[in-house]
């Protein structure tokens, strides 16, 4: 079976000239974790996710250490959301992006998922964004017996 038999088609995507305040907004109403972010002409150039966004807002949820936030002062966390929310989302995104061609066996996109330990993957056709496949795409495929 094909990713393209398994992919969503209606992909919810920021561009690199949308802020991270578009983004999350995005990811808020479409309950979604990270998003593909594309170029001019719908191109796979990244993706933005919920933690690419906090580790802007608190460095330390990305330094692995035990600090905590407790080092924060109201003010300075203030400060960030202020600077962040205006920040381009081409600043804080991941690229290149994971993504798998629509062409592609939907189980090359299992091992995927699986070894990178991803939510969702970017489906491209000749380098443009033509859907998402997720975990739950998958899961549906097995238990209704195509994969």
């Amino acid at each position: 079976m094909k990713v393209s038999e398994l992919m969503k088609t209606h992909v919810i995507y920021v561009t690199l000239e949308d802020t991270l305040r578009d983004a999350v907004d995005k990811m808020d109403l479409y309950q979604v974790s990270g998003l593909p972010v594309v170029d001019e002409d719908r191109r796979l150039v990244g993706v933005v996710t919920e933690h690419d966004v906090i580790v802007r807002l608190l460095p330390i949820c990305g330094s692995g250490t035990d600090a905590g936030i407790a080092k924060f002062s109201q003010d300075q966390i203030t400060s960030r959301i202020k600077n962040i929310q205006e920040t381009s989302v081409k600043e804080a995104m991941t690229s290149p992006a994971i993504s798998i061609d629509e062409e592609e066996d939907a189980l090359e996109a299992v091992r995927l998922l699986c070894e990178k330990k991803i939510k969702r993957l970017p489906v491209t056709h000749i380098g443009k964004l033509t859907g998402v496949i997720s975990r739950i795409d998958i899961c549906q495929a097995v238990l209704e017996g195509h994969l």
